[in-house]
């Protein structure tokens, strides 16, 4: 029985010091080889049990970059609408104009109608009265 333990508690070992060169990068430079998988193979239970309990450093760091790119945007998204918000009022300012400026058109063009009728009411009146005096009443 003391030999199984001996063996289960050497194999434990082995596993946690495999697990901890595997976390530290110590295996880094072996990516591809069969001796890589092996390792990573070994150093699987290690790291689950270290997940586990202390939570995968590169998920936190993803939430984390995740968290500040949705913080990002929302300033953005308030910055975009404040600004389609400006233009918008901008619009509604240059329509009331718009229309401000079509009613004087309107007016001045009516006016000019009344100026180009007495225009030529005039000119009639005036025609005549260069007839009668060229030929008499």
């Amino acid at each position: 029985m003391n030999k199984w333990v001996l063996t289960g508690l050497i194999i434990l070992g082995v596993l946690i010091i495999v697990g901890v060169a595997y976390d530290q990068g110590a295996f880094d430079n072996m990516s591809g080889s069969g001796w890589a998988m092996i390792l990573a193979a070994l150093a699987a239970p290690y790291m689950a049990v270290k997940n586990f309990l202390f939570g995968n450093k590169h998920l936190r760091e993803f939430k984390d970059k995740y968290q500040s790119l949705q913080q990002e945007e929302v300033v953005h998204r308030t910055d975009l609408d404040s600004k389609i918000k400006e233009k918008e009022k901008r619009i509604a300012e240059l329509d009331k104009e718009i229309q401000l400026l079509d009613s004087k058109l309107e007016v001045l063009e009516l006016k000019k109608e009344k100026v180009v009728k007495e225009v030529k009411d005039l000119s009639i009146e005036d025609t005549k009265r260069e007839v009668r005096d060229l030929f008499g009443d």
